[in-house]
């Protein structure tokens, strides 16, 4: 098959990677909306645009939902397709292990299927160069093991080890995967990463640090122009007319926290005042037991995921944008809802740690109202006062715009993209 035309935006370095050729491992991709696929579909339409030739191994589309259910792959074990304007990407698509739930167990099939199934072929590639996507791990692990002498690369998206750590892996199995993660990094002659709180980590692993490139995440939706009224009309989202919608998207997992979010809801909604209604769009392995949870609670739904041209509406919907994560969470990774919610035009309301890499880089641009997780008081305060008072509203709109400005730009983000694949090329 064909996917979708690339975007437009990077064509003042068409020149750039002439004659390269690069084989990118990431299992995370479109159609998938959500996670890092985006940016690993921005990385590998970027570098075709800069003038590489790139083939992509990747998985099948599961992610947030954990199940696939595109019927296209639901048999099999390899497709081969293309992408592109004219179809000069190459795309190879693996049949790997998705677990129902995401236990240590379940992610420990999901990784090691896509590493025993991808490394072959990317031993069979002729690519100049190799460039894994981390998460998963797996990727990484297949490029050491069939990068065959080339120089290689890996983006790193979430410290696996960390990740697991701060979501419950305690213990040796926490250690185990960090030791694993620096030794496979390590090997490589560039590691890329997507916030720079990363670095300190890697380094105390045991990368050189003149390895280390940054390449921040960056804005891929458009804002809407619709009015948050003309937004919920247009989805069908039917709430009182003096209601405060606040809106979660993205993966809805146990890093993300949210049984905090039900707790508040039901205790919002004893509360006086207008009525605070909250709407958990997205999926992921929480999803079903968080609507148990919430069974008689009539201020909080959940919507399922929906398609990247749908997305900008439903942060136009929103009166409040919400990012949630777990106590706790310190250094798994950057939230990659924070590149949208900041061109969004709504205020952000941050229930994070405020040491964490979230909470840091917001307060930094005053970008958000930062409260701790699991304060119902707390997070209802903050909303109220994002939408009631207008110093606080226009200081968190201009907090988020500068934010996107500085650290999130399109174009700076491909140029750090092209400038990653020179410099693996030339190591």
């Amino acid at each position: 098959m064909t996917g979708t035309q690339t975007q437009p935006g990077i064509h003042t370095h068409n020149s750039s990677l002439d004659g390269l050729s690069v084989c990118v491992v990431a299992c995370h991709f479109a159609p998938e909306t959500t996670g890092s696929a985006p940016y690993n579909t921005l990385l590998v339409d970027t570098l075709s645009q800069a003038g590489a030739r790139v083939e992509l191994i990747t998985g099948v589309p599961h992610y947030p939902q954990w199940r696939v259910d595109d019927p296209r792959y639901r048999r099999g074990i390899l497709w081969r397709e293309t992408r592109g304007e004219a179809g000069e990407i190459s795309v190879r698509r693996l049949r790997h292990s998705v677990p129902s739930t995401v236990g240590i167990g379940g992610r420990f099939r999901l990784e090691s299927s896509f590493a025993a199934l991808s490394a072959p072929f990317v031993a069979a590639s002729s690519a100049d160069i190799v460039i894994a996507v981390s998460p998963l791990l797996g990727a990484a692990a297949a490029v050491r093991v069939g990068k065959r002498g080339r120089p290689a690369g890996v983006f790193v998206h979430d410290l696996v080890g960390n990740a697991a750590a701060q979501s419950g892996t305690v213990g040796r199995a926490s250690q185990l995967i960090s030791r694993a993660e620096y030794n496979t990094y390590r090997t490589m002659d560039r590691v890329g990463v997507c916030t720079p709180r990363f670095r300190s980590a890697l380094t105390n692993g045991g990368i050189d640090d003149a390895a280390i490139m940054d390449l921040p995440v960056f804005t891929h939706v458009s804002r809407s122009s619709e009015s948050s009224t003309e937004a919920r009309a247009a989805l069908d989202w039917d709430f009182p007319d003096d209601a405060i919608v606040v809106v979660h998207t993205g993966n809805i997992g146990r890093k993300q926290g949210l049984t905090h979010v039900v707790d508040a809801a039901r205790e919002i909604s004893r509360m006086p005042g207008a009525p605070i209604e909250f709407v958990l769009v997205g999926d992921g392995n929480e999803r079903a037991g968080l609507r148990e949870q919430a069974r008689g609670v009539s201020n909080i739904r959940f919507v399922d995921p929906v398609d990247a041209e749908s997305y900008p509406r439903v942060l136009a919907a929103a009166d409040v944008l919400l990012l949630h994560e777990l106590p706790g969470v310190v250094e798994m990774s950057l939230p990659s809802k924070l590149t949208s919610y900041v061109t969004a035009g709504r205020p952000v309301v941050a229930a994070v740690e405020d040491s964490g890499i979230a909470g840091r880089l917001l307060e930094s641009y005053e970008a958000a109202s930062i409260i701790s997780a699991g304060d119902p008081t707390a997070l209802a305060a903050a909303v109220r006062q994002a939408v009631d008072d207008e110093a606080v509203r226009g200081r968190l709109l201009a907090g988020a715009a500068r934010l996107g400005d500085a650290e999130f730009g399109t174009e700076s983000g491909k140029r750090a993209f092209c400038t990653f694949a020179s410099e693996i090329a030339n190591s």
